[in-house]
């Protein structure tokens, strides 16, 4: 029965890891980074309030007072060092002695103060010692000191240590309990850290893929798509330099908005830079060749949406579309609202005959963009290709709450309107 009591209390030591990292000051000192005195402060505090409550949680077996206090003594030592350990050490003595087990008087409170001494020297010297399971060897040792201890002072002082060597399974059962106890607060905290660290680094790998996407579209658009363009600025230089000029603003807003926006923009920029580009692949084709449009309704167009979302639909609606085909053809660009989502279509229309097959993979562009959603939002973000009537539909899918935020809800009556 008292080790099924004990193996209860060191349950809630296993708690007392577990709040210990959401407190900054104890989580600074379980990584090694807390050097203000408030950070120390904080673990004296909790070894403090730990070793009082393992002390009044103490049952008597076979003549001893079998009780776990010493645990908050060594968890107050890992955390803040000598000094700390031996303060820890010293009031959770006294309040044992005074409150608990008047019949050790100082010597308790000596050999308490000495274990928290010397469990905060063999975490400053030997920090390795006190970082796993490891822990457990350490604690043994340091309470079996102190309970040896204990015992010789006594003798030496000619009291009778009889009732003690009768109940050396009661001691053997502290002592094994204080080194549980110290092992589990460590092992548990030290374990949700680690998985918290994993955590924020999968985060930032995933931002970091993303950033490599992005920068990878950025490099795909420049060399091709500007040899076109400025082959198209030079032939038009002569026929219709008022277009040329109205090409070489195009270009110039095209690459600004490459390389100086951020990660995500209003949808209505990126309707713009697409606009942009289409301007300078329409003149490329030939007049009449490509139309483009637009339909957006006002409460979408400050929709924050992944930088370059657009650039590989319309890219690929004028290479796969209307590019390949003989005769006129239309980009139309809608978004609109449906439900909780954010609906995004390009559209390609083309007339006439096809002009066989288009060397080069759209496929992967698309494929880059389906990764990039799927990374940003998770299962919350697709993007679709359906055949229409005279060409494909580009559909991109976002929840409406990813992109404004969650307190701003679609009116329902004006978007069923």
């Amino acid at each position: 029965m008292i080790v099924i009591e004990i193996a209860e209390k060191i349950g809630l030591v296993a708690t007392a890891g577990l709040v210990s990292v959401l407190v900054p000051p104890l989580r600074n000192r379980l990584l090694g980074v807390g050097g203000q005195p408030r950070d120390r402060v904080a673990a004296l505090i909790l070894g403090i309030l730990l070793a009082m409550w393992g002390a009044k949680m103490g049952e008597m077996w076979m003549g001893v007072h079998v009780n776990i206090h010493s645990i908050g003594v060594m968890m107050a030592a890992i955390l803040g060092g000598t000094r700390i350990g031996l303060a820890a050490g010293l009031l959770a003595g006294l309040f044992y002695v005074y409150r608990v087990e008047p019949s050790l008087g100082m010597l308790g409170v000596l050999a308490t103060t000495l274990e928290g001494g010397l469990m905060g020297l063999l975490a400053e010297r030997r920090p390795r010692w006190v970082g796993g399971w490891r822990t457990f060897g350490v604690a043994f040792a340091v309470e079996l000191s102190r309970c040896a201890l204990v015992l010789v002072s006594l003798s030496t002082l000619g009291r009778s240590i009889a009732h003690y060597i009768e109940g050396w399974p009661a001691l053997l059962v502290q002592i094994a309990g204080v080194a549980f106890g110290a092992t589990i607060f460590v092992v548990t905290s030290r374990m949700v850290l680690a998985q918290q660290d994993a955590a924020v680094a999968l985060v930032a790998a995933r931002a970091a893929a993303d950033q490599l996407a992005l920068e990878a579209l950025r490099r795909r658009l420049e060399p091709h798509f500007l040899f076109n363009a400025l082959n198209t600025l030079r032939a038009t230089i002569r026929v219709n330099p008022a277009l040329a000029r109205q090409l070489v603003s195009d270009l110039s807003d095209l690459y600004r908005y490459l390389l100086n926006h951020p990660q995500d923009a209003p949808l209505a920029s990126e309707v713009d830079h697409a606009c942009n580009y289409l301007a300078i692949e329409r003149a490329r084709l030939g007049d009449g060749r490509l139309e483009v449009r637009t339909e957006l309704s006002d409460e979408v167009r400050e929709a924050r949406v992944p930088a370059l979302l657009l650039q590989p639909l319309v890219e690929n609606a004028v290479k796969h579309g209307v590019g390949a085909h003989t005769g006129p053809g239309t980009i139309t660009i809608a978004a609109r609202i449906e439900g909780d989502d954010l609906v995004i279509d390009v559209v390609d229309f083309s007339e006439g005959e096809r002009l066989g097959v288009v060397e080069g993979g759209a496929g992967i562009a698309l494929q880059t963009l389906r990764e990039r959603l799927a990374k940003r939002f998770a299962s919350g973000a697709k993007l679709e290709l359906l055949p229409v009537e005279g060409g494909t539909c580009a559909r991109v899918t976002i929840g409406w709450h990813d992109v404004v935020g969650a307190g701003e809800a679609p009116d329902q009556e004006r978007t069923a309107a």
